[in-house]
């Protein structure tokens, strides 16, 4: 959700935007599968598949904690924003 803030405030146009929106439909739709699908997927990667996919969804996870906290600081202290040199 706050990655879709992010971009949808750096869009430039309504085409942007709309791409934005197609996006988030996007995702709802394989998560809906996703979530509809659950004990398969379980049943196929099993015990250690989960494992790995835990532990690499928490690394997604604190990447966009990273980026969300970058943009929030660079916008909080502007002189943060602005590249070394």
């Amino acid at each position: 959700m706050s990655t879709v803030v992010i971009y949808a405030d750096r869009a430039h146009n309504a085409l942007e935007l709309a791409t934005l929106v197609g996006y988030g439909v996007v995702i709802a739709l394989v998560t809906a599968v996703s979530f509809a699908l659950a004990h398969p997927i379980a049943r196929v990667l099993g015990q250690t598949g989960i494992n790995v996919l835990t532990r690499l969804m928490g690394l997604i996870l604190a990447a966009l904690a990273v980026e969300v906290m970058a943009e929030g600081l660079g916008k909080l202290f502007p002189i943060l924003g602005r590249a070394a040199g």
